[in-house]
């Protein structure tokens, strides 16, 4: 490993331990709330791994390289006709750094096979000690984030993310090391029960099914899965908020839906800033959601910000061009790593199974909250995009590949 390399891994493996555990973490800009400090150790990353990688690394001329520059200038543009120019430049700063950060440090850095094991080892380390503090938090305080200064969504998405690290383990020929990512996700999904968000307990069962029915997963298998989670549920079911499962409880979403649609509608292009406030825009709307007044919807709009959906957290702040070209982009990375579960290229270290798992139950959390606004979220989960391969080339240094998934 280069010196080059090495400087590059420091760096990488401090900006992960840092988004996960956001320790150490330092206020930048008195009164703001965007994790600035969290965006800035993406930055210093992602300019490392560019300015430090080996030449011809970064294709600037490759599909990856001008949808990501166009997406820069798009969002970067958007803090100019901001409602909050200056709050939404931090927030823009941030997304980027984090979400460019990981996508090209993983296609950078993780361009190995044994740097995808390395990868694969820090992940199972920070998942681990996710679980273990969030366990220690339940046990000593009640409170899984006890430990881990994060709110329980983000965090619990974090945890699903890094949860392909333990998948991984299940292709592996020791039983102990197959035994190992068992006993982790089942500890993972008892933290997510203790969650409390009934999302993150439902939606990889539902992940689960549909594999199963599109044949990427073995029936006896889905069972098997279903009855560990059921006794997970089981026992851990009076921790679960069930009432979110009511007709009126997701009103707040649902209404978002047209509202977020007037709000595009009068600011196309480039949005109105992320996490601008919204309630001048209320004036000229109706409340479609007859249960609900007017003035609770504008108090809940004062109190939550966002629409509570990652797209329609997009379309407002960062109009229709940015969104259709980050969900185009988005869309092909997962067409090939879909299309490649079927005849996985000789060769992967990561069976496409492993990544497309966590990448589709984030993406659905994320039409629950605004995820990809979260550093941590935002970087994990475009390292997994960054490490699907776009082309028939496989990366074969530095070790044999794993076995195909057993289920």
């Amino acid at each position: 490993m280069t010196r080059s390399e090495k400087l590059i891994w420091f760096l990488f493996i401090v900006t992960s331990c840092q988004l996960v555990f956001l320790e150490p973490s330092f206020k930048l800009v008195v009164g703001e709330r965007t994790n600035l400090f969290s965006g800035l150790l993406c930055s210093i990353t992602l300019i490392a791994a560019v300015v430090l990688s080996k030449k011809g690394t970064v294709n600037l001329k490759s599909p990856e390289f001008l949808i990501s520059a166009v997406l820069l200038v798009l969002a970067g543009s958007s803090t100019f006709f901001s409602l909050t120019p200056i709050p939404s430049a931090y927030r823009v700063f941030v997304l980027l750094a984090s979400g460019l950060g990981g996508f090209w440090c993983a296609r950078i850095l993780l361009n190995t096979l044994k740097n995808q094991e390395r990868f694969q080892w820090l992940s199972l380390f920070l998942l681990t000690s996710m679980v273990f503090l969030s366990l220690l938090g339940y046990v000593v305080a009640g409170n899984i984030s006890r430990f881990l200064p994060s709110h329980t969504a983000p965090l619990t998405n974090v945890m699903i993310l890094l949860s392909f690290a333990a998948l991984a383990l299940l292709s592996q020929t020791s039983r102990p090391l197959k035994a190992a990512g068992v006993i982790l996700l089942c500890l993972g999904y008892v933290v997510l029960c203790l969650s409390e968000r009934i999302s993150v307990v439902f939606i990889p069962l539902g992940v689960f099914m549909a594999g199963a029915a599109w044949g990427a997963l073995r029936w006896k298998s889905l069972v098997l899965i279903i009855l560990v989670m059921a006794v997970v549920v089981g026992v851990f079911h009076s921790h679960i908020i069930w009432h979110k499962l009511s007709a009126s409880y997701p009103y707040y979403r649902v209404e978002n839906l047209p509202f977020s649609w007037n709000i595009a509608k009068q600011h196309p292009w480039f949005g109105i800033g992320l996490r601008s406030p919204r309630t001048g825009f209320l004036q000229d709307y109706q409340v479609s959601y007859t249960s609900v007044s007017k003035e609770q919807f504008a108090q809940n709009i004062n109190e939550i910000v966002s629409p509570d959906n990652m797209l329609l957290a997009f379309i407002t702040g960062l109009g229709f061009p940015f969104t259709l070209t980050y969900c185009a982009a988005l869309g092909l990375l997962l067409a090939k790593l879909m299309g490649m579960a079927f005849k996985p290229a000789p060769g992967l270290y990561f069976h496409p199974l492993v990544l497309l798992f966590p990448l589709t139950v984030a993406i659905l959390h994320y039409q629950l909250f605004d995820g990809l606004l979260f550093p941590q979220c935002c970087w994990f989960f475009h390292i997994l995009l960054g490490l699907i391969p776009m082309d028939s080339s496989v990366p074969t240094v530095g070790m044999p590949a794993q076995k195909k998934l057993s289920c």
